[in-house]
Protein backbone atom coordinates (compact mmCIF):
# COMPACT_ATOMS: atom_id res chain seq x y z
CA UNK A 1 0.00 0.00 0.00
CA UNK A 2 1.25 3.48 -0.81
CA UNK A 3 2.06 5.52 2.28
CA UNK A 4 -0.24 8.53 2.53
CA UNK A 5 2.09 11.39 1.70
CA UNK A 6 0.25 14.74 1.31
CA UNK A 7 2.65 16.04 -1.33
CA UNK A 8 2.48 12.84 -3.39
CA UNK A 9 -1.30 12.74 -3.00
CA UNK A 10 -1.65 16.29 -4.34
CA UNK A 11 0.62 15.50 -7.29
CA UNK A 12 -1.23 12.29 -8.18
CA UNK A 13 -4.62 13.98 -7.88
CA UNK A 14 -3.65 17.03 -9.94
CA UNK A 15 -2.03 15.08 -12.76
CA UNK A 16 -4.91 12.57 -12.97
CA UNK A 17 -7.49 15.37 -13.09
CA UNK A 18 -5.54 17.20 -15.78
CA UNK A 19 -5.25 14.01 -17.85
CA UNK A 20 -8.98 13.25 -17.64
CA UNK A 21 -10.02 16.84 -18.37
CA UNK A 22 -7.79 16.92 -21.44
CA UNK A 23 -9.23 13.66 -22.81
CA UNK A 24 -12.82 14.81 -22.20
CA UNK A 25 -12.05 18.16 -23.86
CA UNK A 26 -10.16 16.93 -26.91
CA UNK A 27 -10.43 13.16 -27.13
CA UNK A 28 -7.34 11.05 -27.58
CA UNK A 29 -5.46 8.74 -29.91
CA UNK A 30 -8.37 6.29 -30.06
CA UNK A 31 -11.44 8.29 -29.13
CA UNK A 32 -13.03 11.54 -30.35
CA UNK A 33 -14.11 14.43 -28.15
CA UNK A 34 -16.82 13.18 -25.79
CA UNK A 35 -20.37 14.14 -26.76
CA UNK A 36 -22.34 12.22 -24.11
CA UNK A 37 -22.15 9.79 -21.21
CA UNK A 38 -21.16 6.73 -23.23
CA UNK A 39 -18.50 8.50 -25.29
CA UNK A 40 -17.11 10.01 -22.06
CA UNK A 41 -16.76 6.55 -20.49
CA UNK A 42 -15.16 5.25 -23.66
CA UNK A 43 -12.71 8.18 -23.78
CA UNK A 44 -11.82 7.73 -20.11
CA UNK A 45 -11.32 3.98 -20.51
CA UNK A 46 -9.30 3.96 -23.73
CA UNK A 47 -7.37 7.23 -23.51
CA UNK A 48 -7.87 8.72 -20.04
CA UNK A 49 -6.19 5.90 -18.14
CA UNK A 50 -3.35 5.88 -20.68
CA UNK A 51 -2.72 9.51 -19.80
CA UNK A 52 -3.03 8.87 -16.04
CA UNK A 53 -0.50 6.03 -16.29
CA UNK A 54 1.97 8.26 -18.15
CA UNK A 55 1.54 11.07 -15.60
CA UNK A 56 1.83 8.83 -12.54
CA UNK A 57 4.90 6.88 -13.66
CA UNK A 58 7.56 9.48 -12.75
CA UNK A 59 5.74 10.23 -9.48
CA UNK A 60 5.60 6.59 -8.35
CA UNK A 61 9.07 5.55 -9.52
CA UNK A 62 10.92 7.14 -6.54
CA UNK A 63 8.61 5.24 -4.15
CA UNK A 64 9.62 1.91 -5.79
CA UNK A 65 6.03 1.36 -6.89
CA UNK A 66 5.27 0.42 -10.47
CA UNK A 67 1.97 0.96 -12.20
CA UNK A 68 0.29 -1.44 -14.60
CA UNK A 69 -2.93 -0.07 -16.07
CA UNK A 70 -5.38 -2.11 -18.12
CA UNK A 71 -8.57 -0.47 -19.37
CA UNK A 72 -11.30 -2.56 -20.98
CA UNK A 73 -14.37 -1.26 -22.81
CA UNK A 74 -17.35 -3.61 -23.29
CA UNK A 75 -20.83 -3.28 -24.72
CA UNK A 76 -23.85 -4.00 -22.51
CA UNK A 77 -22.08 -6.65 -20.48
CA UNK A 78 -23.08 -7.69 -18.03
CA UNK A 79 -26.78 -7.05 -17.46
CA UNK A 80 -28.31 -8.17 -14.18
CA UNK A 81 -31.78 -8.97 -12.88
CA UNK A 82 -33.13 -8.35 -9.38
CA UNK A 83 -36.51 -7.90 -7.67
CA UNK A 84 -37.21 -4.16 -7.31
CA UNK A 85 -38.74 -3.00 -4.03
CA UNK A 86 -38.61 0.79 -3.97
CA UNK A 87 -39.08 1.57 -7.66
CA UNK A 88 -41.62 -1.09 -8.51
CA UNK A 89 -42.39 0.31 -11.96
CA UNK A 90 -38.97 -0.84 -13.07
CA UNK A 91 -38.35 -4.24 -14.61
CA UNK A 92 -35.51 -5.08 -12.24
CA UNK A 93 -33.19 -5.53 -15.22
CA UNK A 94 -30.35 -3.13 -15.98
CA UNK A 95 -26.63 -2.99 -16.61
CA UNK A 96 -24.43 -3.61 -13.59
CA UNK A 97 -22.47 -0.38 -14.09
CA UNK A 98 -20.60 1.63 -16.72
CA UNK A 99 -17.14 1.21 -15.25
CA UNK A 100 -15.22 -1.06 -12.91
CA UNK A 101 -11.99 0.29 -11.42
CA UNK A 102 -9.60 -2.08 -9.65
CA UNK A 103 -6.33 -1.11 -7.95
CA UNK A 104 -4.01 -3.95 -6.90
CA UNK A 105 -0.98 -3.47 -4.68
CA UNK A 106 1.56 -6.19 -5.42
CA UNK A 107 5.05 -7.06 -4.33
CA UNK A 108 7.74 -7.38 -6.98
CA UNK A 109 7.02 -11.08 -7.40
CA UNK A 110 3.42 -10.39 -8.40
CA UNK A 111 1.67 -11.37 -5.15
CA UNK A 112 -1.31 -9.08 -4.51
CA UNK A 113 -1.07 -7.57 -1.03
CA UNK A 114 -4.20 -5.42 -1.29
CA UNK A 115 -7.04 -4.91 -3.77
CA UNK A 116 -9.57 -2.07 -3.95
CA UNK A 117 -12.41 -2.03 -6.46
CA UNK A 118 -15.45 0.11 -7.24
CA UNK A 119 -18.39 0.08 -9.66
CA UNK A 120 -19.12 3.42 -11.33
CA UNK A 121 -22.27 4.50 -13.16
CA UNK A 122 -21.74 7.54 -15.38
CA UNK A 123 -24.39 10.26 -15.67
CA UNK A 124 -24.16 13.58 -17.42
CA UNK A 125 -24.46 16.48 -14.98
CA UNK A 126 -27.10 19.17 -15.41
CA UNK A 127 -26.17 22.48 -13.80
CA UNK A 128 -23.55 20.71 -11.73
CA UNK A 129 -25.95 18.06 -10.40
CA UNK A 130 -26.84 14.47 -11.29
CA UNK A 131 -30.50 14.25 -12.27
CA UNK A 132 -32.20 10.86 -12.58
CA UNK A 133 -35.49 9.99 -14.25
CA UNK A 134 -37.48 7.00 -15.50
CA UNK A 135 -35.44 3.78 -15.76
CA UNK A 136 -32.46 5.50 -14.08
CA UNK A 137 -34.11 4.68 -10.76
CA UNK A 138 -33.87 0.92 -11.41
CA UNK A 139 -30.11 1.37 -11.70
CA UNK A 140 -30.06 3.59 -8.63
CA UNK A 141 -31.85 1.01 -6.48
CA UNK A 142 -29.33 -1.63 -7.58
CA UNK A 143 -26.28 0.49 -6.70
CA UNK A 144 -27.63 2.22 -3.59
CA UNK A 145 -29.38 -0.75 -1.95
CA UNK A 146 -27.27 -3.64 -3.33
CA UNK A 147 -30.15 -6.15 -3.56
CA UNK A 148 -29.36 -9.74 -4.45
CA UNK A 149 -29.05 -10.12 -8.24
CA UNK A 150 -28.14 -12.60 -10.95
CA UNK A 151 -26.44 -12.06 -14.29
CA UNK A 152 -28.65 -12.27 -17.38
CA UNK A 153 -25.89 -13.44 -19.73
CA UNK A 154 -25.29 -17.20 -19.44
CA UNK A 155 -21.57 -16.60 -19.93
CA UNK A 156 -21.40 -15.58 -16.27
CA UNK A 157 -21.73 -17.85 -13.26
CA UNK A 158 -25.47 -18.29 -12.47
CA UNK A 159 -24.99 -18.01 -8.70
CA UNK A 160 -27.02 -15.24 -7.02
CA UNK A 161 -24.86 -12.31 -5.88
CA UNK A 162 -25.37 -10.71 -2.49
CA UNK A 163 -22.72 -8.01 -2.22
CA UNK A 164 -23.74 -7.38 1.40
CA UNK A 165 -23.81 -11.06 2.37
CA UNK A 166 -21.47 -13.27 4.36
CA UNK A 167 -18.59 -13.81 4.21
CA UNK A 168 -18.29 -10.04 4.07
CA UNK A 169 -15.18 -8.55 2.50
CA UNK A 170 -14.82 -4.77 2.51
CA UNK A 171 -17.39 -2.09 3.28
CA UNK A 172 -20.55 -2.48 1.15
CA UNK A 173 -21.31 1.25 1.43
CA UNK A 174 -18.40 2.06 -0.92
CA UNK A 175 -19.17 -0.63 -3.51
CA UNK A 176 -20.59 1.79 -6.07
CA UNK A 177 -20.26 5.43 -7.07
CA UNK A 178 -21.86 7.68 -9.65
CA UNK A 179 -19.52 9.40 -12.08
CA UNK A 180 -20.87 12.87 -12.75
CA UNK A 181 -19.69 13.99 -16.20
CA UNK A 182 -20.02 17.74 -16.75
CA UNK A 183 -19.44 18.49 -20.43
CA UNK A 184 -20.78 22.06 -20.19
CA UNK A 185 -17.87 23.32 -18.08
CA UNK A 186 -14.55 24.62 -19.38
CA UNK A 187 -12.51 22.58 -18.73
CA UNK A 188 -14.81 19.59 -18.58
CA UNK A 189 -15.04 17.65 -15.33
CA UNK A 190 -15.52 14.10 -14.03
CA UNK A 191 -16.46 13.77 -10.34
CA UNK A 192 -17.56 10.87 -8.16
CA UNK A 193 -20.67 10.90 -5.97
CA UNK A 194 -21.87 8.33 -3.45
CA UNK A 195 -25.54 7.32 -3.78
CA UNK A 196 -27.28 8.46 -0.58
CA UNK A 197 -30.56 6.84 0.44
CA UNK A 198 -33.37 7.35 -0.11
CA UNK A 199 -32.82 9.01 -3.50
CA UNK A 200 -29.90 11.43 -3.49
CA UNK A 201 -26.13 11.82 -3.77
CA UNK A 202 -23.41 13.00 -1.42
CA UNK A 203 -19.67 13.50 -0.93
CA UNK A 204 -18.67 14.81 -4.37
CA UNK A 205 -14.97 14.31 -5.11
CA UNK A 206 -12.94 14.91 -8.27
CA UNK A 207 -11.78 11.76 -10.04
CA UNK A 208 -8.11 12.61 -9.50
CA UNK A 209 -8.57 12.84 -5.74
CA UNK A 210 -10.71 9.71 -5.77
CA UNK A 211 -8.13 7.57 -7.59
CA UNK A 212 -5.30 8.93 -5.43
CA UNK A 213 -7.13 8.09 -2.20
CA UNK A 214 -8.07 4.70 -3.62
CA UNK A 215 -4.40 4.02 -4.39
CA UNK A 216 -3.48 4.98 -0.83
CA UNK A 217 -6.27 2.93 0.74
CA UNK A 218 -8.02 5.86 2.37
CA UNK A 219 -10.94 8.23 2.23
CA UNK A 220 -13.60 5.54 1.80
CA UNK A 221 -12.65 5.35 -1.88
CA UNK A 222 -13.02 1.84 -3.23
CA UNK A 223 -14.01 -1.39 -1.50
CA UNK A 224 -11.55 -4.06 -0.44
CA UNK A 225 -11.70 -7.32 -2.39
CA UNK A 226 -9.71 -10.55 -2.27
CA UNK A 227 -8.25 -11.90 -5.52
CA UNK A 228 -9.51 -15.46 -5.91
CA UNK A 229 -11.96 -14.94 -3.04
CA UNK A 230 -15.23 -16.86 -2.96
CA UNK A 231 -17.30 -14.13 -1.32
CA UNK A 232 -19.76 -12.64 -3.80
CA UNK A 233 -18.02 -9.27 -4.10
CA UNK A 234 -14.50 -10.60 -4.70
CA UNK A 235 -15.81 -13.35 -6.98
CA UNK A 236 -17.74 -10.80 -9.06
CA UNK A 237 -14.72 -8.51 -9.41
CA UNK A 238 -12.58 -11.44 -10.59
CA UNK A 239 -15.28 -12.54 -13.02
CA UNK A 240 -15.65 -9.08 -14.53
CA UNK A 241 -11.89 -8.85 -15.05
CA UNK A 242 -11.73 -12.31 -16.59
CA UNK A 243 -14.96 -12.51 -18.62
CA UNK A 244 -16.03 -8.95 -19.40
CA UNK A 245 -12.48 -7.95 -20.19
CA UNK A 246 -11.86 -10.74 -22.71
CA UNK A 247 -14.16 -9.82 -25.60
CA UNK A 248 -13.28 -8.12 -28.90
CA UNK A 249 -14.75 -4.68 -29.47
CA UNK A 250 -16.57 -5.67 -32.67
CA UNK A 251 -17.35 -8.96 -34.44
CA UNK A 252 -15.75 -7.77 -37.66
CA UNK A 253 -12.36 -7.28 -35.96
CA UNK A 254 -11.92 -10.25 -33.60
CA UNK A 255 -8.24 -9.46 -33.09
CA UNK A 256 -9.00 -6.06 -31.54
CA UNK A 257 -9.75 -6.87 -27.92
CA UNK A 258 -11.51 -4.54 -25.55
CA UNK A 259 -8.44 -4.60 -23.34
CA UNK A 260 -6.16 -1.56 -23.24
CA UNK A 261 -2.95 -2.28 -21.32
CA UNK A 262 -0.29 0.05 -19.97
CA UNK A 263 2.67 -1.75 -18.42
CA UNK A 264 5.30 0.42 -16.76
CA UNK A 265 8.27 -1.30 -15.16
CA UNK A 266 7.91 -4.98 -14.30
CA UNK A 267 5.81 -6.76 -16.96
CA UNK A 268 3.17 -9.01 -15.45
CA UNK A 269 1.65 -11.95 -17.32
CA UNK A 270 -1.87 -10.76 -18.06
CA UNK A 271 -2.99 -14.10 -19.51
CA UNK A 272 -5.50 -14.91 -16.71
CA UNK A 273 -7.47 -11.83 -17.71
CA UNK A 274 -7.38 -12.57 -21.45
CA UNK A 275 -8.81 -16.08 -21.66
CA UNK A 276 -12.39 -16.38 -22.83
CA UNK A 277 -14.29 -19.03 -20.84
CA UNK A 278 -15.95 -21.81 -22.83
CA UNK A 279 -19.40 -20.82 -24.02
CA UNK A 280 -18.71 -17.07 -24.00
CA UNK A 281 -19.76 -15.44 -27.23
CA UNK A 282 -17.18 -13.18 -28.82
CA UNK A 283 -19.75 -10.87 -30.33
CA UNK A 284 -20.10 -7.14 -30.24
CA UNK A 285 -21.67 -4.30 -32.17
CA UNK A 286 -20.48 -3.73 -35.72
CA UNK A 287 -20.12 0.06 -35.29
CA UNK A 288 -18.91 1.14 -31.84
CA UNK A 289 -18.14 4.79 -32.54
CA UNK A 290 -21.35 6.67 -31.71
CA UNK A 291 -23.45 6.84 -28.56
CA UNK A 292 -26.53 5.44 -30.30
CA UNK A 293 -24.78 2.10 -30.73
CA UNK A 294 -24.95 1.55 -26.94
CA UNK A 295 -28.69 1.84 -26.21
CA UNK A 296 -28.43 -0.23 -23.02
CA UNK A 297 -25.16 1.27 -21.80
CA UNK A 298 -21.78 -0.41 -21.41
CA UNK A 299 -19.67 -1.57 -18.58
CA UNK A 300 -16.00 -0.80 -18.87
CA UNK A 301 -13.22 -2.24 -16.77
CA UNK A 302 -10.17 -0.27 -15.73
CA UNK A 303 -7.62 -2.46 -13.95
CA UNK A 304 -4.71 -0.72 -12.27
CA UNK A 305 -1.91 -2.71 -10.66
CA UNK A 306 0.51 -0.95 -8.33
CA UNK A 307 3.67 -3.03 -7.82
CA UNK A 308 6.04 -2.54 -4.92
CA UNK A 309 9.76 -3.20 -5.30
CA UNK A 310 11.34 -5.72 -2.92
CA UNK A 311 13.54 -2.94 -1.55
CA UNK A 312 10.56 -1.50 0.30
CA UNK A 313 9.42 -4.86 1.66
Amino acid sequence: MLTHDPQLFNQLAATADAAVCDVLDRGGARTPRACGEVSAVRALTLDGFDAIAAAWTPLLRPTFHRLELTAIFTHSRPHVRYTPVRYTRGTGRCELADLLIVIDHQDYGGTIDDRRAVLVQAKRCKKGQIKLSGPDWTQYELLADLPQFTFVDSSYDPRPRDLKGMPLIGDPSVTAEYGGVDLALTPRRWSHWLPARPNGFQAEIRIGQYLSLMAMGGGYCGREAEPGGNDDWSFTVDELLRVTGALPIVQSAPGVLRQNSNVIGFIHDAAPYLSVPRGLSAGGPEKPEEDEYWPEGPISVAHLTLRQDEKTG
